[in-house]
């Protein structure tokens, strides 16, 4: 009997299709952990990473002595930059926690359909050459097939119980969450059931997935300049841009505010208005970010969910930019008034 996992104790959560799904992907890495453990502490590490974070912002980007007389305040308020860069670690830091098993098993699946059609030509030149579905399994499990020699090893431990061969091989397809496994091994089975010759069956599926494999790096290969486009218009060249209006404008409204004569209430809306003008960009930014790993993903995969594997790089990469962009020209901004 299975040990029972702290999701099942609880009502709502007891059935959930995700969570099962989660578990498996953490016991694949052998990441022996109840999936709500797991993620309640890429919770906690993901919020003191975003403390850490706010201090860190908080200690080095204190708003300037002109935003502080217009706004009334004694003690440096947290500017405009401060919230969404701790969102961002906040949100960049659980996407890696909790999408690390995910993504360790996407690479898993990716591996395995890479390496199924040679172990899939290899049985059946064993069981031309007169062996047993046994036999072959073992064969194929010992010579080297990386994550794919390990998932047939348990059909071959299956087989070796007493199970049949049909009941055996549909381990693979449990285990395995890949649609070419599940219908490779679909066509297998109703092969053998049918009678049809096996080697020949497994030889003619050996050469269908390596044309599917060939057309996916094809696709990959194809899309690679419009990818790079997506990533440098969203990541790199927009936040810099950003970067500079945020400076300028940011700018303009601090040289408004130190106009003599200029009520309190309109400096206090000048401000007010840049920092909503800030946040909006930052926010333009996230948006761009996560759309263009989307894409990129349904682009290159075929998946939108592989994107969790883009959306972090590319929003750590955008706002690094973005903040480094308007440290920059506030540095030429001021060497120019200084002079």
């Amino acid at each position: 009997m299975g040990r029972i996992r702290l999701y099942q104790r609880i009502g709502f959560l007891k059935n959930s299709t995700f969570l099962k799904k989660y578990e498996q992907h953490l016991e694949k890495i052998n990441l022996k952990v109840d999936p709500l453990i797991w993620m309640t502490l890429s919770f906690l590490i993901s919020l003191i990473l975003a403390i850490l974070t706010f201090f860190l912002l908080k200690y080095l980007s204190p708003v300037t002595v002109a935003e502080e007389v217009a706004l009334g305040l004694q003690d440096p308020p947290l500017t405009e930059s401060m919230g969404v860069m701790v969102f961002v670690i906040f949100f960049v830091a659980m996407d890696l926690l909790i999408g690390y098993p995910q993504i360790k098993g996407i690479q898993r699946i990716s591996s395995i359909e890479q390496e199924l059609p040679e172990a899939l030509k290899q049985m059946a030149d064993i069981l031309k050459a007169g062996g047993t579905y046994e036999y072959a399994l073992r064969e194929i499990s010992r010579a080297g097939f990386g994550e794919l020699s390990g998932e047939l090893d348990a059909v071959l431990r299956k087989l070796e119980e007493g199970e049949n061969f049909e009941d055996s091989l549909s381990t693979l397809s449990y285990n395995v969450d890949s649609r070419l496994v599940k219908r490779s091994v679909t066509i297998i089975i109703d092969s053998v059931k049918a009678g049809a010759g096996l080697a020949d069956v497994l030889e003619q599926i050996s050469e269908d997935i390596r044309d599917t494999n060939r057309l996916s790096h094809e696709r990959k290969s194809n899309t690679l300049m419009q990818v790079m486009f997506m990533v440098t218009a969203g990541a790199i060249v927009s936040p810099f841009i950003f970067g500079l209006v945020s400076t300028i404008v940011g700018f303009l409204i601090t040289a408004s505010g130190n106009l003599s004569g200029l009520p309190d209430d309109v400096r206090r809306e000048a401000v007010s208005s840049k920092m909503l003008l800030m946040l909006l960009l930052q926010l333009y930014i996230f948006i761009q970010i996560t759309a263009s790993s989307v894409m990129i993903s349904l682009m290159r995969e075929g998946r939108k969910n592989k994107s969790i594997i883009y959306l972090p790089i590319l929003l750590f990469i955008g706002y690094i930019i973005f903040f480094v962009s308007g440290a920059i020209s506030r540095s030429l901004i001021s060497g120019i008034g200084g002079m």
